[in-house]
């Protein structure tokens, strides 16, 4: 594929009116896609720029769309069109940093004086000073599961019903979501301030038919909450306008987040008059991993076939590095890699992975969650261990987390696979899995034993 060039599956797209939920896997040329389906509409006066508008989910990924759109379109992240709606509205408002609920929360806890929360709380966490509690990793814990499920119970859109769902789960915990909650909204409605979730409710509230775009077109929308889809349908319906949405319910990845992929899913559904199209092409993995990769996250049987296919083959694009020294094997193995081609990626499942493995600051590393739409030649992923933080990640959500914002069932860390085929899909050559010899990832005996069962059919 050149700059110039669309292939059959990308050229359909850019041809096709109606609402539309383009699949597009990984490295099949999403971006480029968008780009043209833009140049297309103006091009041929389906409509004008100012008629277009572009959503996608982060500031980075904006300033790379408008760098790439040549026209006047409306490129903006949900939130910054959120706030666009509520000026044009003329609504007033202050915003909150997206940590003030977490200082909020534990300002309240810090400076309780009743004695009978103070007595629940320690009953409940079989301490005997209050004092000392706050000082525990048992009270961050604590606070962060109040947190996440307040800001999901928001981004999800959900019901007061839900809400008492978890007092009968679990009256302890409920009791506090809710005084945590009401002096939360109390603080924010006190000094007339927002925050990210009451930008997209509040501005899905106010509108009306003010807006008049033609075409909505949503970036990665494997994402999207609840809340963010409301805002969109509610705007493609008031301007009767068609919505392009693009992405890749393989690389759904921030459930943790809020995000919904029953959505992208259930597409047909939600959207009345709608057709789901595929981008067939990918132009950065090999034939071999896109097979190998596809059928390991496509355990879970409802998410949807892609069936990509690519003109790049390499016998063996997974390797297996087994180790019991970690940092000494990784020396070893990224200086092998290093010399092969400098554009290395090292990917880990958490933050602090690396350490485990180097002690120096000049690799590239990420975390796979934010190696999301980046690619290199060659890719090393560390901490294929089974354990808690090992990758899988076997920590589960809290029942009440649970009421609120279910995990997909369909099959054992649905959410984790879909992040392992993120990790090996960054790479145009080679992955290399570091593999400890004792206590190796679940994920690493199921790959190992799939690529032996392709071989021995093949």
């Amino acid at each position: 594929m050149t700059e110039f060039n669309l292939d059959e599956y990308q050229q359909k797209a850019v041809d096709a009116t109606g609402n539309i939920l383009l699949i597009a896997g990984a490295g099949a040329g999403k971006t480029f896609t968008i780009t043209k389906k833009i140049a297309h509409l103006v091009e041929n006066q389906i409509c004008k720029p100012e008629e277009i508008l572009v959503i996608s989910f982060t500031n980075k990924s904006v300033a790379d769309l408008v760098k790439k759109i040549p026209y006047n379109c409306s490129i903006k992240t949900f939130h910054k069109l959120a706030m666009q709606i509520l000026k044009d509205y003329n609504i007033a408002f202050n915003l909150v940093s997206d940590t003030y609920l977490d200082y909020l929360t534990d300002e309240f806890f810090q400076s309780l004086a009743d004695p009978s929360l103070i007595k629940e709380i320690l009953l409940y966490f079989k301490e005997y000073n209050y004092q000392n509690f706050l000082k525990t990793a048992k009270y961050q814990e604590f606070k962060k599961l109040l947190t996440t499920i307040l800001r999901i119970y928001k981004t999800n859109d959900t019901s007061l019903a839900k809400f008492k769902t978890m007092y009968q789960k679990n009256n302890f915990l409920a009791k506090f979501l809710y005084i945590i909650k009401t002096l939360y909204e109390r603080e924010l409605s006190a000094t007339n301030s927002y925050d990210f979730d009451d930008l997209i409710i509040k501005a899905t509230a106010v509108l009306d038919a003010f807006y008049l775009y033609k075409y909505i077109i949503v970036d990665e929308f494997q994402d999207t909450s609840t809340i963010r889809f409301n805002l969109i349908n509610k705007l493609r319906i008031l301007n009767n306008a068609n919505l392009f949405v693009v992405g890749d319910d393989y690389q759904s990845i921030y459930h943790f987040s809020g995000c919904n992929l029953n959505l992208f899913l259930n597409f047909p559904k939600l959207v009345p008059n709608s057709q789901v199209l595929k981008l067939k092409y990918t132009y950065r993995n090999s034939q071999e991993l896109i097979d190998t990769s596809a059928k390991f996250v496509m355990k879970n049987k409802k998410q949807i076939e892609k069936d990509l296919i690519s003109n790049k083959h390499l016998k063996k694009p997974i390797e297996f590095v087994y180790y019991l020294n970690p940092k000494k094997a990784f020396q070893k193995l990224y200086q092998k890699v290093a010399n092969i081609n400098e554009d290395v990626l090292v990917l880990g499942r958490n933050n602090k992975d690396i350490l485990e493995f180097s002690n120096s600051t000049n690799i590239n590393y990420l975390t796979v969650h934010s190696s999301k739409g980046l690619e290199a030649e060659n890719v090393i992923i560390i901490n294929m261990t089974n354990r808690l933080y090992g990758f899988p990640n076997q920590i589960k959500n809290h029942q009440l987390l649970e009421i609120i914002h279910p995990s997909d069932k369909e099959i054992l860390f649905a959410e984790e696979r879909r992040l392992f085929y993120v990790a090996l899909t960054r790479t145009k050559n080679k992955v290399y899995l570091m593999v400890p010899i004792f206590n190796k990832s679940i994920f690493i005996k199921e790959l190992k034993k799939m690529i032996k069962d392709q071989s021995s059919n093949s």
